[in-house]
């Protein structure tokens, strides 16, 4: 294989890192609304209010009854849909622009649940800041003629399923920075163009919630002095 092409496929799978064996973080002091990213090793999934998301797609609970969240993923079509993915499809996807499609894996219980071996960070975000996370999440599903998102195919786990997307995956946008542009739409600061590994999001999310304060609602009791 040709060194560049070489560099090329670590980027995209052995530079994504490891699930950080269980480590948790837990976002700054404060409220908010909280939002949860977990490292899948290759792709992130974000964990979402699943009420929010229903109300912007219609026929999406039909899918997933009794839903209380849901972790929302997003990358490059056939890769993401093909276990076992080899260098073919991985040189494919990071290549050229290529179709897409979102992941949605329903949670009916606590996020703290969930992945409990892999590495998770909790972040809080204001309510105006997860509405238009929302929104932007909502708008890259492809719609059928009635305004409900066009179902893909089974997902990877539990109960989960894939949806069409209309956006196209490439070199510089990929499943991790995609998911940091929604965190960078809820006021989470994030820098998109260094998270194109899961690793490089899971340590922007990690310095977002150990330090980082403005995207959360302020508590309105002042401390006591």
């Amino acid at each position: 294989m040709h060194p560049w092409f070489a560099l090329l496929l670590c980027l995209l799978c052995a530079g994504c890192g490891a699930s950080g064996g269980g480590r948790y973080l837990p976002a700054s002091v404060g409220q908010g609304v909280p939002l949860y990213l977990v490292n899948h090793g290759l792709h992130t999934g974000l964990v979402v209010p699943a009420a929010g998301l229903e109300r912007r797609l219609p026929g999406l609970e039909g899918h997933f009854p009794g839903a209380l969240f849901y972790e929302v993923g997003w990358g490059d079509r056939v890769f993401y849909q093909t276990e076992e993915a080899g260098s073919g499809l991985a040189l494919r996807a990071l290549l050229w622009p290529t179709a897409s499609v979102v992941h949605l894996v329903p949670l009916s219980g606590p996020v703290q649940l969930y992945f409990p071996e892999l590495e998770r960070v909790e972040l809080r975000v204001s309510p105006a800041g997860l509405e238009l996370l929302l929104d932007r999440v909502a708008a890259s599903f492809v719609r059928n003629g009635e305004g409900r998102p066009r179902y893909a195919g089974a997902g990877l786990y539990g109960s989960g399923g894939f949806f069409y997307s209309g956006e196209r995956y490439h070199l510089f946008y990929t499943c991790n920075t995609w998911v940091a542009r929604r965190l960078a739409d809820a006021g989470v600061p994030m820098r998109p163009a260094l998270a194109l590994t899961a690793g490089g999001l899971m340590r922007q999310a990690g310095a977002a919630a150990a330090t980082y304060r403005c995207c959360a609602v302020p508590d309105a009791t002042p401390p006591a002095r």
